[in-house]
């Protein structure tokens, strides 16, 4: 049981509104895309780097764009952060990809924090 979602007995999976003939599980496209973003990894990490424009949220680092060459855009590059560790979790489908669950940081303050996380 998510603790985001509001199901009800035959209503939406994620608001528990009614659903309209021939729907499964949600009432419409818009839930669906806020169940899948806040629950399949590669959808939430998309949804973060979005939300935090691209930059570190400690530093303000900040990613370089497309038509920079490859090598300095790997290098200059931002990741995603669990907050809250997922364990492995990347490729299941889990609560611990919630979109308040996780940051954007580049690599130097991401690799900070994984050291912490060890210590």
């Amino acid at each position: 049981a998510c603790p985001l979602a509001r199901p009800t007995a035959g209503g939406c999976g994620w608001c528990g509104a009614a659903r309209p003939a021939g729907r499964r599980t949600w009432c419409g496209d818009r839930c669906a895309n806020a169940f899948w973003k806040n629950h399949w990894w590669s959808r939430a990490r998309q949804a973060v780097k979005r939300r935090d424009k691209y930059r570190c949220v400690r530093c303000g680092h900040a990613a370089l764009k497309r038509p920079a060459p490859r090598a300095a855009r790997h290098a200059a590059r931002v990741e995603v952060n669990h907050r809250v560790p997922c364990r492995g979790a990347h490729g299941t489908l889990s609560c611990a990809h919630h979109l308040d669950n996780l940051e954007t940081l580049c690599v130097p303050c991401h690799q900070e924090h994984t050291r912490l996380l060890r210590a």
